[in-house]
């Protein structure tokens, strides 16, 4: 596969002899700080364009060979540990090669938990909007994640979100029933809010989410929904009399 690289990228990277040289290039500058985006939120978190793009499928970050299969079709997604994916804001221009490898990209997950401070949320929100602006910048398809933690975050979770437009969530770590209830209350305020025309669901909506006026959904299989449905075509397998199957290698994730 072809190597392809957005021109804005190369346009980024300053030299000693260059007038880029004047201000920080690249990781000296390591808040980003080059580039501050249009914005209507008063957290200043920068505001997307929206997306019509509709992904065939959804290929992890850091996965080459779905990243192959996705290329044109797909887009990459960020459900997975935040160490994987943390280039993308310490590396933007270097990380965006790899989204242009595919042409679509959701943003980046960084993640809110429940017991994070306030300003590291909000930190978290700024960050995955301000990667999503810059490769819109670039060119690229960009569909935007939402990811919010308690009704205290509510406030911003949803700024620069752009409205009727197409956005996604994930739903893996949805195990006990306060996560649960957390989780549909920020889709409520997200429908309330953004009015999506559609909803890209990494994983399966909970049974919680069943009573709320939702838009056209779209669910893509989580990596281990896909690996147990691969298992048990594996068992179901007809085999030999007396002879064992493989058992399956699982991804490095």
């Amino acid at each position: 596969m072809t190597t392809t690289e957005p021109e804005c990228v190369t346009k980024l990277l300053g030299t000693k002899s260059s007038h880029r040289w004047q201000s920080k290039p690249g990781r000296m500058d390591s808040l980003n700080l080059r580039f501050v985006w249009p914005t209507d939120s008063r957290w200043g978190i920068p505001t997307l364009q929206p997306c019509g793009f509709e992904p065939e499928s959804l290929a992890a970050w850091h996965d080459p060979s779905a990243r192959v299969m996705a290329a044109g079709t797909g887009a990459l997604h960020f459900f997975l540990d935040d160490y994987r994916f943390e280039r993308t804001w310490t590396s933007p221009e270097a990380a965006t090669t790899r989204v242009a490898e595919v042409g679509a990209a959701l943003t980046p997950d960084f993640s809110l938990w429940r017991n994070m401070p306030l300003a590291a949320q909000v930190w978290q929100v700024y960050r995955s909007r301000w990667v999503g602006a810059w490769w819109q910048h670039c060119g690229l398809k960009v569909i935007p994640t939402v990811s919010w933690a308690g009704p205290e975050t509510f406030d911003f979770a949803f700024d620069g979100l752009p409205a009727g437009a197409t956005l996604a969530v994930g739903t893996v770590g949805l195990r006990d029933p306060e996560a649960k209830t957390l989780f549909r209350a920020g889709v409520a305020e997200l429908l309330t809010r953004c009015t999506p025309s559609l909803l890209l669901v990494y994983g399966r909506l909970p049974a919680e989410c069943d009573d709320l006026d939702l838009p056209r959904v779209r669910g893509y299989p989580t990596w281990w929904q896909t690996r147990k449905a691969r298992s048990t075509a594996w068992v179901d397998e007809e085999l030999p009399a007396g002879r064992q199957p493989a058992s399956p290698i699982p991804l490095d994730l």
